[in-house]
């Protein structure tokens, strides 16, 4: 999968590398400000989820092979799990039964939400030895940091977290040329827009 560098979908694709992780910074930040089970905040969970999933997608079509395929996977699951969370928390916001506090069938549910980081963390395994070490390390760092901050509710290291994810992307953003440049692997797709 490589991007038509200048068409509509690589613009787009492109944005998100910084737009989703604003995004998600400003969801923490209202999160923090608001309370970790605000009905809005939870609603505004799922549009940044969206958001995150262009993100997501960007990340996966700097990947090649096998890995890619996996990563896409894992990234798409990655959303709905992200999604999903928003949607708990809109839910229980509005007098609604916080899916993390059952069992059986929710399990499902709850394993979705790890999908989010490991999606992060696959992407700082694409970018590792493609872009400072500072980079993918700090994309890595984040991915681990993001559960312990999310599940435990601890604002600053979320707010952290999260401005973490802005630096590394948006300098992954300011190299996607470079890192587009290779060549295309026999069969891989090319997404025009």
């Amino acid at each position: 999968m490589r991007l038509i560098p200048g068409s509509p979908t690589a613009r787009l694709l492109d944005v998100s590398l910084l737009l989703g992780p604003l995004a998600y910074l400003f969801l923490d930040s209202t999160y923090v400000a608001r309370g970790w089970w605000n009905a809005e905040s939870g609603a505004l969970h799922i549009l940044v989820a969206v958001v995150y999933g262009l993100t997501a997608l960007r990340l996966v079509s700097l990947a090649s092979g096998r890995f890619q395929a996996l990563f896409l996977v894992v990234a798409v699951l990655g959303v709905v799990g992200n999604a999903g969370v928003g949607h708990d928390t809109l839910s229980v916001g509005l007098g609604g039964i916080d899916l993390f506090m059952e069992d059986g069938p929710a399990n499902v549910f709850k394993t979705m939400g790890f999908f989010f980081p490991l999606t992060m963390l696959l992407g700082a395994v694409t970018l590792r030895g493609r872009v400072p070490a500072w980079t993918w390390l700090t994309l890595a760092v984040a991915a681990v940091a993001f559960p312990v901050a999310h599940v435990n509710n601890i604002a600053w290291l979320a707010i952290a977290d999260a401005v973490a994810v802005v630096l590394a992307l948006g300098f992954v953003l300011t190299q996607r040329h470079l890192l587009d440049v290779r060549a295309t692997a026999p069969g891989e797709a090319v997404l025009a827009g």
